[in-house]
């Protein structure tokens, strides 16, 4: 596991562009077997389980859209390369040969992308998010420590969150 990223949930870390993070007790970089023996907790550590959780839930709650998205989109393209194809073979029955079918099916073709966009897109960031917040948890855990957390996300009327959480500890022992 990276080291520092105990230092980003302790007080102690100092961060500087040109060297990284390092310990404001030591003034290194951090090296150290498993855990650090003067990591300090505070205010740090409780907004970065707010934060990660908090993307975590939000990309949670686009499941249901990016699924409904996928089926609206791809009934459509389905739907319009069918019509194109029956197009082509009415025209074709008929003595006409045309290219305009062959354009309607591609046109279908073109949907698919409408389609699974927003769903790769949920995908990824799931995937993103979740190994984010599992990082977290196997991190707290190495330090005895365990949290619930509660995401409430309320809407307004032009779609303007506001996000509170509800953090509680079950322990908090870290030495």
């Amino acid at each position: 596991m990276d080291l520092t990223k105990h230092c980003q949930l302790c007080e102690h870390q100092l961060y500087d562009i040109q060297s990284g993070t390092k310990c404001g007790l030591t003034n290194e970089r951090p090296n150290f077997p498993g855990k650090c023996p003067d990591i300090k907790f505070e205010t740090k550590y409780e907004d970065k389980i707010k934060e990660i959780n908090i993307e975590y839930e939000l990309v949670k709650r686009t499941k249901a859209i990016s699924i409904g998205n996928f089926i609206f989109f791809i009934t459509i393209s389905i739907a319009v390369i069918v019509g194109g194809y029956l197009l082509g073979t009415f025209a074709f029955d008929k003595g006409v040969i045309s290219t305009v079918p062959l354009i309607i099916m591609g046109t279908g073709v073109l949907i698919i992308p409408l389609a699974s966009g927003p769903l790769n897109k949920y995908r990824w960031g799931m995937k993103i998010a979740r190994n984010k917040k599992n990082e977290l948890d196997e991190l707290l855990a190495n330090y005895n420590i365990q949290y619930s957390i509660e995401v409430i996300v309320n809407k307004d009327l032009h779609g303007n969150q506001d996000i509170t959480t509800n953090l509680t500890f079950q322990r908090k022992h870290y030495r």
